[in-house]
């Protein structure tokens, strides 16, 4: 296991890799709680309608955590990776 070390501390892949796991779960959660509250909504959907929101959800879920996903791999190389890796614990409540 490799681990960085930044100013006396250190983050092991393994912390990035559970955030990581983490703020995938978090996304994911919300998620199918907010298709599970649309379709009660819309009532009795085709199967291509559930399809097409749960595609749609799907992508907008990669496209939002494109950014902190890639930081935190990022984080792994750099000297930032303990202010990273705790500010994306913060920002999405995350306890790993």
């Amino acid at each position: 296991m490799t681990s960085i070390d930044t100013a006396g501390s250190q983050v092991s892949e393994s912390e990035i890799s559970a955030t990581l796991v983490s703020l995938r779960e978090r996304f994911e959660a919300v998620r199918r709680g907010e298709i599970q509250r649309v379709c009660g909504r819309l009532g009795n959907l085709s199967p291509d309608q559930r399809n097409a929101i749960d595609s749609l959800s799907h992508a907008l879920i990669e496209r939002v955590l494109q950014t902190p996903m890639a930081m935190l791999k990022s984080a792994r190389a750099c000297n930032q990776a303990v202010f990273v890796l705790e500010t994306v614990r913060r920002i999405f409540n995350l306890r790993t």
